[in-house]
């Protein structure tokens, strides 16, 4: 039977999907499930036709996974954040080695490769360092906390719904002072009658909410995102917020934009020092507003773990960190190796690497500004820079451009330390390094994201023509 949306059917979820749906198979269909875990017996509404599969909804579980859970988030039903919170997690991690797997064979065509056991995160609640809400008056309405239409929240957004935000009362991944903060801001916003942004007639004053912890010092960082400069708005939250002993930063970003982000040319210090500070190692990293920073530090610490040890330094090394953001893993590395030379497109990441570097008394570290495609064979400080024996790469989710690729290649290094939160993208990268003589020796997994979609993976690849 042909199947076609709008179609009820019955299905058995075999696993999880690479995004965090359920995967079952009807009639030789792909059916991606949202919600769906694997070992359910379901009864689905066809929602979305496509070429090669089809997207459902459940409309009644029939028989439930062996490893289901209820969910410790209130908002879990709703909420477009995390996905496997009513999954147990060592299932949730077997489950993420699996989609590796599947993902180098499918995309990358390696259909022998050992997949080394999964790193999993050992506190799987209150992980997250970095969290970024929306104010609005446009409430979506949960069944167990419903709004009228125009109250005040401030939030996340349903899955697919950037129009609607779920007033969030707690976030079960974030810290418990990040809660208390975004329960403080509410109150006080409500009390002070600051009137959120609306994304359709471009009204409004506050946008967004962003913070980021350290476990280093309990400290916090609050940046408040608003249409406009007008600081007399915030003093009651800059007022309230900092009576609270762990926020030492209190940053306002102007957007005056349309689009809907949360960086700004505009920003003020409102509070405090414009920086937090986290410790991984004996390395203390600056962190500023706009810094990229891993967001798990106790598993980032795990993960430079990894690298330096799949990196096996002598001392005698030369590491290009490429995509070093501020310098971070370079820096961790850097008491084994010779000298460490990173390479990142945004200026303002290099300024904190420098600073990282200068303040972590590592004086074999230099930090380069530019684009890895350009780089690696147009700027003139790469003749003085000497060839490396190691890179690490860390790109963004959507992998290497195919030049930054050609150039990587052809520095002709002995080892390459390829990291990625993506295995579509990166099983696609590696299928393309293959080519250049590279040959995989080592996959590793770490799960930096309990309960959620994403998974890390660390992949050595060392020159056959060395």
């Amino acid at each position: 039977m042909k199947i076609k949306k709008g179609d009820i059917i019955k299905v058995k979820v075999e696993s999880l999907s690479f995004g965090g749906s359920g995967f079952a198979k009807h009639n030789g269909a792909a059916i991606f499930i949202e919600k769906g875990l694997p070992g359910q017996e379901l009864e689905v509404f066809i929602f979305r036709k496509y070429k090669n599969y089809f997207k459902a909804k459940i409309n009644t579980i029939i028989k439930e996974s062996s490893h289901s859970q209820d969910p410790r988030c209130a908002h879990f039903n709703d909420c477009g954040g995390c996905s496997f919170q009513n999954f147990d997690y060592n299932q949730q991690a077997k489950e993420k080695h699996k989609q590796v797997k599947d993902t180098l064979e499918h995309i990358g065509g390696f259909k022998s490769l050992k997949v080394n056991p999964i790193s999993k995160a050992k506190e799987q609640f209150n992980y997250r360092n970095k969290m970024e809400f929306t104010f609005s008056n446009n409430p979506w309405f949960e069944k167990y906390n419903p709004k009228e239409k125009g109250s005040f929240c401030i939030g996340l957004h349903p899955k697919g719904r950037f129009d609607k935000t779920i007033d969030i009362q707690s976030c079960e991944i974030q810290s418990k002072v990040a809660n208390q903060i975004i329960n403080n801001v509410r109150d006080t916003s409500i009390k002070s009658k600051l009137i959120p942004y609306d994304i359709k007639k471009h009204t409004g004053f506050l946008r967004q909410l962003v913070i980021r912890s350290a476990d280093y010092n309990n400290e916090t960082m609050v940046i408040i995102v608003t249409s406009k400069k007008d600081h007399a708005k915030l003093s009651p939250i800059v007022k309230s917020l900092s009576k609270m002993k762990e926020v030492k930063s209190i940053i306002n970003n102007v957007n005056s934009r349309k689009a809907d982000v949360s960086y700004s040319d505009e920003q003020y210090l409102l509070y405090g020092e414009d920086f937090i500070t986290e410790k991984l190692g004996k390395y203390k990293f600056k962190i500023s507003p706009d810094s990229f920073f891993q967001t798990n530090s106790k598993q980032a610490k795990k993960l430079y773990d990894i690298i330096k040890k799949e990196a096996d330094l002598n001392g005698s090394e030369i590491i290009y960190d490429l995509y070093c953001g501020t310098g971070t893993i370079g820096i961790y590395l850097s008491d084994k190796a010779k000298k460490v030379f990173g390479f990142e497109i945004i200026p303002s990441a290099i300024d904190d690497a420098i600073i990282n570097a200068s303040n972590n008394n590592v004086k074999n570290a230099l930090f380069f500004q530019g684009d890895i495609k350009d780089t690696l064979i147009n700027n003139k400080e790469m003749d003085i820079i000497e060839k490396p024996d190691i890179s690490i790469i860390d790109p963004p989710r959507s992998g290497l451009h195919p030049k930054a690729l050609k150039n990587i290649a052809n520095l002709n290094q002995k080892k390459i330390i390829y990291i990625s939160c993506n295995p579509s993208t990166q099983a696609r990268d590696l299928k393309e390094l293959i080519t250049y003589g590279y040959k995989i020796k080592k996959i590793r997994p770490l799960d930096m994201f309990p309960h959620t979609p994403h998974i890390e993976t660390v992949v050595t690849l060392v020159n056959e023509r060395c």
